[in-house]
């Protein structure tokens, strides 16, 4: 969230999580009918966790720029290999749907695995939403002076 935004860090968190839900609707709406391409599946797929991410970063007042980037995003939120709530890889890997392969006919993406991509979605979701209520839950309990 850069400097100039006009939203409180929870307010910003709140939309950019609804906005990240939509996309994960969509996702698994649109995983079951092969008449959609992959494509459209992965940009989905890409943009949930991207606003999922950004959605955790502004709950803990962290300054992101808007970026695609799905490695710098998991980087900024602290996420390491050891305790990864979520494959990293398979989540950073979606990274080409949200720009090239949207309009980039040249490139050979790999066939998209439908299923594990729902699911990669849905567990950075969980994470996301527990990582959200937790924020919530400390910006709502008093602070006690550290007694």
């Amino acid at each position: 969230m850069d400097a100039s935004s006009p939203l409180e860090p929870s307010g910003a968190a709140a939309i950019l999580a609804r906005k990240a839900a939509e996309d994960a609707t969509a996702v698994r709406e649109f995983s079951a009918n092969p008449e959609i391409a992959d494509g459209i599946i992965g940009f989905h797929a890409q943009q949930a966790i991207e606003k999922w991410l950004k959605a955790v970063l502004a709950s803990r007042s962290v300054d992101f720029e808007y970026t695609h980037d799905l490695r710098h995003l998991i980087a900024l939120a602290g996420i390491g290999e050891d305790a990864a709530p979520f494959d990293l890889r398979e989540a950073v890997d979606l990274t080409e749907y949200a720009v090239p392969l949207r309009y980039e006919d040249l490139l050979d993406a790999e066939p998209l695995d439908r299923d594990a991509t729902v699911n990669l979605v849905e567990e950075v979701g969980n994470w996301a939403g527990a990582q959200l209520s937790e924020a919530t839950e400390d910006a709502e309990s008093p602070d006690d002076g550290g007694s």
